[in-house]
């Protein structure tokens, strides 16, 4: 009897291999996929990134992406036209200065100058940190000290006087308009001008520094101390900024030093000013109202007071001449 025929038994691991092969041939075949569509991608960004090169090289007339060399400068960096020197640059001015110059090393005894532009700067210089008995210019920053107190409500000086025939504000003004004795005097009997008072620091404020002997205006002490030109040049700068402020006092003040009584340094034009004749001092000092102002001071050793020699306001006339011609160059 013929034997029964067996089935083949199936062979389950041909079949995972074969299965195995196949998941991995599809993986491969995706990560190539992905592969090729990122490359794609790449390639138009490239073409995307040429071309927008290519359109800026087309309207702004430049290779792409080249920077040039130099670049010129913004208007704000760009360099102002040139400006005279502080001393003065130009011939006119230079000559100016040198026959200024050339007439102060001639004159006897001590002199010194300073003059000075603000609206740029133009300057001359002789000697200016020399120091002088101060006389009668130390009333110009008491008169300041007095007026900034009284706008401050620390005094009054519409009140009477005493040694003087009127008011404060009157005596204020004799003090200043005709360098008036008796009005400083009864001024600084009231209201002495000292360290005690708050004078000296008031000094320091305008950048004056402290000398040797104290500057001061008392019964005590009368007037003393020194001042230089540069010093001088402080005390224009402070009364300038306090006529600005434009108060009835400032230009009570700044009236009285136009109303000066006396000639020693001279100019075609309006002048607040101040001078110091003493012993051993002689002094004027002036804000120059030109059509461009200007601050001068000059401070001597030449003074009396018992009788001025006639060669010093020739010396003066001279100087002046000579300085205006280089400020106003």
């Amino acid at each position: 009897m013929p034997k029964p025929s067996v089935s083949a038994r199936p062979d389950y691991r041909a079949a995972r291999t074969r299965a195995r092969r196949r998941s991995r041939r599809r993986r491969r075949q995706l990560r190539q996929g992905l592969l090729a569509l990122v490359c794609c991608l790449l390639l138009a960004r490239g073409a995307a990134f040429a071309a927008e090169n290519a359109l800026d090289a087309l309207f702004l007339d430049e290779p792409a992406q080249q920077l040039p060399a130099d670049t010129p400068a913004s208007v704000s960096d760009r360099s102002e036209p040139p400006r005279l020197e502080p001393e003065g640059g130009l011939p006119a001015q230079t000559d100016a200065r040198e026959a200024l110059e050339d007439y102060l090393a001639q004159l006897p005894g001590r002199v010194s100058v300073l003059a000075v532009r603000p609206s740029d700067g133009l300057t001359v210089a002789w000697n200016e940190d020399e120091q002088y008995y101060a006389a009668s210019l130390l009333k110009a920053p008491y008169a300041l000290w007095l007026c900034r107190r009284t706008e401050n409500g620390e005094l009054d000086l519409e009140q009477p006087l005493g040694g003087w025939d009127g008011t404060a504000r009157e005596a204020l003004t004799a003090m200043i308009a005709r360098s008036d004795n008796q009005a400083t005097a009864a001024l600084y009997t009231r209201w002495p001008a000292d360290g005690e008072s708050g004078f000296a620091a008031f000094l320091e404020e305008l950048d004056i520094p402290p000398v040797h002997k104290a500057r001061a205006l008392s019964s005590e002490t009368k007037i003393t101390g020194t001042l230089s030109a540069r010093d001088a040049m402080q005390v224009l700068k402070a009364m300038d900024d306090y006529f600005a402020t434009g108060t009835p006092l400032a230009e009570t003040l700044k009236q009285a030093f136009l109303n000066t009584q006396h000639e020693f340094l001279i100019t075609d034009w309006p002048m607040a000013k101040k001078y110091g004749n003493w012993t051993g001092a002689l002094h004027d000092i002036a804000i120059v109202y030109a059509p461009d102002p200007y601050y001068a001071a000059v401070l001597t050793d030449w003074g009396d007071p018992v009788k001025e020699a006639p060669e010093y306001r020739d010396y003066y006339r001279e100087i002046s001449a000579r300085l205006t011609a280089f400020m106003e160059s």
